[in-house]
């Protein structure tokens, strides 16, 4: 089950971790224009043109920003959060775990730290680790959706599809209208043949993600399943619509209709017993 689907905040998998950069209005990054010694040490300048490069794409330009900020001041913990979400998204996930575990120690209480550790730990498959993070950022937060939706994709990566459907159906309390969860949970049912379940849920992701290509291709996939095949089509057709290479939905239409054909096309195809 390697179709990874981590939410990291701000979307999933490999996004980097959580942008936790103050939300004021910022500047462009002006990644080539002032040199970091023009800077000097204001650290809230320096948060701000940070933001700036992680809205424009520039991560690392963001982490020699908030790298400005640490050296200034090496216990500012923000900026330690900060730039362990920088350095996520530029892919360096060593510096990042390193990043947020300085954090953790400059603040153990620090319920973000935790879940964007265990974020990227996940990323990088490690995922007992990730899991004992998770649980953490639960401890401090017990109402936080996202890491029980994260410590059960971990926990389903892991094959304990128990703690993974528990640890889902209390994201999905938490939060309801989030359709991470809902994904998640419809795609471990589908993957343990519960294809109803599954339909279920990827229909309830589906209202809060119209046309998500994979919802809508693991939705087929369960129709198919059950024998419906009108309605996988369907799903299938508006995948590709969306996505015209998803090789997971080609191959789920051509394979109905292939079926169809040989059958002349009457009818349903017979129910799966």
């Amino acid at each position: 089950m390697r179709s990874l689907r981590l939410l990291i905040a701000c979307a999933v998998l490999a996004c980097g971790a959580a942008n936790h950069l103050h939300a004021a209005a910022t500047p462009a990054c002006l990644e080539n224009a002032l040199p970091l010694e023009t800077l000097g040490n204001d650290s809230e300048s320096l948060l701000l043109l940070a933001k700036a490069c992680m809205r424009e794409g520039k991560p690392l330009r963001a982490v020699a920003l908030l790298s400005q900020i640490i050296k200034s001041d090496p216990t500012d913990v923000v900026a330690y959060v900060n730039r362990g979400s920088a350095n996520a998204s530029a892919g360096e996930l060593g510096n990042a775990i390193s990043d947020f575990s300085v954090a953790i120690r400059l603040d153990s209480d620090l319920v973000q730290a935790w879940y964007d550790r265990g974020t990227v730990l996940a990323n990088m498959g490690r995922f007992e680790s990730a899991i004992a993070d998770f649980t953490e950022a639960i401890r401090l937060k017990p109402d936080f959706a996202f890491a029980y939706c994260n410590r059960g994709l971990a926990n389903s990566e892991l094959a304990h599809y128990d703690d993974a459907i528990a640890d889902y159906s209390v994201g999905i309390e938490r939060n309801p209208r989030e359709p991470y969860c809902r994904f998640n949970r419809g795609n471990l049912y589908l993957t343990l043949g519960e294809y109803q379940k599954a339909v279920d849920d990827l229909s309830q992701a589906l209202t809060a993600k119209h046309n998500d290509p994979i919802a809508l291709t693991k939705r087929g996939q369960a129709e198919e399943a059950l024998g419906r095949s009108s309605q996988a089509l369907d799903d299938f057709r508006a995948a590709l619509s969306t996505r015209p290479e998803l090789q997971a939905a080609r191959e789920g239409l051509d394979r109905i209709m292939a079926l169809q054909k040989r059958s002349d096309g009457k009818g349903e195809l017979p129910r799966n017993p």
